[in-house]
């Protein structure tokens, strides 16, 4: 298939970094470089060639490609308590990752059954017909052309991710599904620690350079994840709406239903109880305003007694989806994680969500200075409070989760 290359900002690709004689040089690498940004679509999404035909959408038929016809959402009746087991408390050393021509051999994962009476990802209660699904996981674009995103307000959980100069959500689909999700946009290699934990999830993204493509497919072949890319699957469709490559977007059910590889039930992914308490030694205080340091990007998030959620503002204007919804979550997670480049992509952060670092837990109104800690990537995270060392668990409900860089000392 011959596929149209849309990167992102300047600096996201994969290139080879050549270096040549001075002498009639210059010449040479402006051919090289020129051909790799024909062919390698650089660190971010290739466009795919088809369209898939189906039933207009039910939320923009006036600028939407046709997708594949949709379900209604589902409503989860809200639950005061649901205690989940906590994860392990030590932390022994990574295993280390074969590499083989650059690409990691995982480890085969068989995935596990998933939670009885409860959506997994909120801790809500929920029949059958929930808990038995999968986690589907959007890479979903969070730059100006892309604003406002489809379907990110009915998200369970978010993670926001520093990429080239800007940011990207990991959107977590489970208890509800929208119409319409998107724009969706290229994965990075950080993203498969991220989504070895959710009991092997479908992955939605619109295809990367060869690096990210390899990884990607060797975590598929190891059953981490699903590879559902753009490039190789239907479900998916350009609005007429923005320009490209911001304007690619997905009919969740439509994914849901191809299913000819046998994704794993959610499962959770921190300790939820909504009757959990702070310890008297506590690092903490009321929630009210607080900022949060990304890439290119100035996150504010506010707590709201009324609706019991923080609401997340950006570039100072509430952050909005296509349907008008300000984005509003029962629990914000700042989780401060290193952020090497990336193995295939030196212009490209990596952050390391397993092992141990700083965090600050928002719920229930209250901010706890805390720690985050990950023993492997195929495990939940465990949230602790920093002065007392007690496990900390969110509040029912929906969680969204800052990966935000270390500071720097000084």
């Amino acid at each position: 298939m011959v596929s149209n290359a849309y990167g992102d900002p300047p600096g996201a690709g994969n290139r080879p970094a050549w270096r040549l004689p001075v002498v009639a040089g210059a010449v040479i690498l402006f051919a090289i470089v020129a051909l790799a940004l024909v062919t390698s679509g650089g660190g971010d999404d290739v466009l795919p060639g088809t369209t898939v035909p189906s039933a207009p959408s039910t939320t923009a038929a006036s600028t939407t490609e046709a997708l594949a016809p949709t379900t209604t959402s589902t409503t989860i009746a809200p639950t005061t308590t649901t205690t989940l087991p906590p994860p392990p408390t030590t932390l022994p050393p990574p295993p280390t990752t074969q590499l083989i021509n650059g690409v990691p051999v995982f480890e085969p994962f068989e995935p596990l059954p998933g939670i009885e009476g409860v959506a997994a990802l909120t801790g809500l209660k929920a029949g059958e017909e929930i808990t038995s699904k999968a986690i589907i996981a959007v890479k979903v674009d969070n730059v100006r052309q892309a604003r406002p995103q489809w379907g990110l307000d009915q998200a369970d959980v978010i993670f926001e991710e520093n990429v080239e100069q800007a940011t990207r959500f990991v959107a977590l689909f489970h208890s509800n599904e929208p119409d319409r999700i998107g724009p969706v946009r290229s994965a990075r290699t950080g993203d498969i620690d991220i989504l070895s934990g959710m009991n092997r999830p479908i992955l939605v993204w619109s295809g990367g350079n060869r690096g990210v493509t390899s990884w990607i497919g060797a975590a598929s072949d190891a059953g981490l994840i699903v590879d559902f890319t753009a490039q190789r699957n239907p479900c998916y469709a350009r609005t007429n709406a923005k320009s490209a490559p911001h304007n690619l977007l997905l009919d969740p059910a439509c994914a849901r239903s191809e299913r000819p590889f046998g994704p794993g039930a959610a499962r959770p992914l921190w300790l939820i109880d909504s009757s959990w308490e702070l310890s008297a030694g506590a690092q903490s205080e009321p929630s009210g305003e607080f900022d949060v340091e990304m890439d290119g990007n100035r996150v504010t998030w506010r707590w709201d007694e009324a609706s019991g959620t923080y609401r997340r503002f950006q570039s100072g204007n509430a952050h909005l989806t296509q349907s008008g919804a300000q984005l509003a979550f029962t629990n914000v997670i700042e989780l401060y994680a290193e952020h090497p480049p990336s193995p295939v992509d030196a212009r490209s952060p990596n952050p390391v969500t397993v092992g141990i670092g700083r965090a600050v837990v928002h719920r229930a109104g209250v901010t706890i200075e805390a720690t985050w800690s990950r023993r492997s990537a195929i495990e939940s995270f465990e949230f602790t409070e920093a002065a007392s060392g007690e496990l900390i668990a969110l509040a029912a409900g929906t969680t969204f989760v800052e990966i935000a860089r270390v500071p720097e000392a000084g």
